[in-house]
């Protein structure tokens, strides 16, 4: 983790969006270390599933599908989320706005 003393978070299950991409899996390595339980989902769009450590749980979906995010948030009793599930280049956010808008807030 980045400075500073790593928080304890010892029982808090934390559900990643985007946690098989280089961001979100690092904060999962920093949610590991700090006690918590992370539950990635990834849609492995951009993302790769060795990204995602061993012994983590591992949800293959989008966070567009309502359906499957409420499934997950209740199998795994999870009491916070991380959203990394977004999409990030710039020229392409320009042209198609209303699809990064939907992936990135809406999801």
């Amino acid at each position: 983790m980045m400075g500073g003393p790593v928080r304890n978070l010892s029982g808090e299950v934390v559900l990643v969006t985007g946690g098989a991409g280089y961001i979100g899996s690092h904060a999962v390595l920093g949610l590991l270390e700090a006690g918590a339980v992370p539950v990635v989902l990834d849609d492995l769009s951009t993302g790769v599933r060795e990204a995602v450590p061993a012994g983590v749980a591992f949800e293959a979906g989008s966070t567009l599908d309502r359906g499957l995010v409420v499934a997950v948030l209740r199998r795994h009793a999870v009491t916070s989320v991380m959203h990394f599930a977004a999409s990030l280049v710039v020229p392409e956010s320009v042209a198609r706005p209303l699809a990064y808008y939907r992936n990135n807030v809406a999801g």
